[in-house]
């Protein structure tokens, strides 16, 4: 099984951080930086699966300048075989469009089984890239995923994926995949002495844009649907409610106000071909006025 997994680097946020109002994003200019905690719970994912699944090669990709080695180096260090990273002056300020076009067409190049990720980056907050990648590559995404059953015979995964309010979901899904993990407390393994000197003295291969066949154009075309500015906050809807009976008692038209706030939610389920259930799911969408924005935007 060939694994490969795409690592970050992000400022320590136990340290107090400085904003940029006007850009909306964190000042990087300091230099106490960590892994990115979801990207560390998927090196740790793809390792244990690694140990599990006997001939199994683990790649381990980052993007970034060569003062960022060492996050490739510790993961050499912890058990994988490979690292790489992609690099060229001017890559410091892509967003997540042009980062997916890059993890795509590497991992395209390098041939994978399964990709990890992390669900978010820590600095920015965004959490677009596994799903880009997957949806570049043409394969599944599970994001949110916390644990992960590998079935070797069936060449499949199921994934425990965190929900809202405490749930949790199993799903399974063929490979190839790409999974984005939650960050989780545990640490995982630590490395030993004479693996840490021993990755110390490692080549890392270092790719640019023109060996992946990408040039500058592609990554501000795939960007340029991204505007950054200053933090805010959503509007409150206003909903009508209906004025309750006068001839009520008074606790009796306050219940019922306060019951005209509460919206009953049910669920649906729709079975069919590929095609109804697509139309189905457009229609709700569209009666449910999630698909407003598309229509200001022409």
């Amino acid at each position: 099984m060939k694994i490969l997994v795409f690592i970050k680097e992000v400022p320590d946020v136990r340290i107090p951080v400085e904003y940029e109002e006007a850009a909306g994003r964190i000042r990087r200019a300091w230099g106490v930086t960590i892994l990115n905690p979801p990207d560390r719970t998927a090196l740790n994912t793809a390792l244990k699966i690694k140990a599990d699944v006997p001939g199994s090669h683990l790649t381990v990709i980052h993007l970034g300048s060569p003062s960022e080695e060492r996050f490739i180096r510790e993961s050499l260090a912890a058990g994988c075989d490979d690292g790489l990273r992609i690099w060229e002056e001017g890559l410091d300020s892509l967003q997540s469009q042009a980062k997916s076009l890059i993890f795509a067409r590497v991992a395209e190049i390098l041939g994978f089984d399964l990709i990890l990720a992390g669900t978010r980056s820590q600095d920015t907050g965004h959490g677009q890239i596994g799903a880009l990648v997957a949806s570049r590559l043409r394969v599944p995404c599970i994001s949110s995923v916390t644990e992960l059953e590998i079935r070797v015979k069936e060449r499949s995964i199921i994934a425990t994926k965190r929900l809202s309010h405490g749930y949790h979901e199993r799903l399974e899904s063929p490979l190839p995949l790409v999974i984005a993990m939650e960050a989780l407390s545990d640490p995982g393994a630590y490395a030993s002495l004479p693996a840490l000197l021993e990755a110390t003295e490692r080549e890392i291969p270092c790719i640019d844009l023109a060996e992946i066949g990408i040039s500058r154009a592609m990554l501000q075309q795939a960007d340029s649907r991204l505007v950054f500015g200053p933090p805010g906050f959503p509007k409150s809807r206003l909903r009508s409610i209906e004025a309750p009976d006068s001839s009520l008692p008074a606790f009796e038209r306050i219940r019922s106000l306060v019951a005209g706030t509460i919206k009953r939610r049910e669920g649906k389920i729709v079975r069919g071909e590929e095609d109804q259930v697509a139309d189905e799911l457009f229609r709700t969408l569209l009666k449910g006025g999630w698909l407003s924005h598309l229509r200001k935007g022409g």
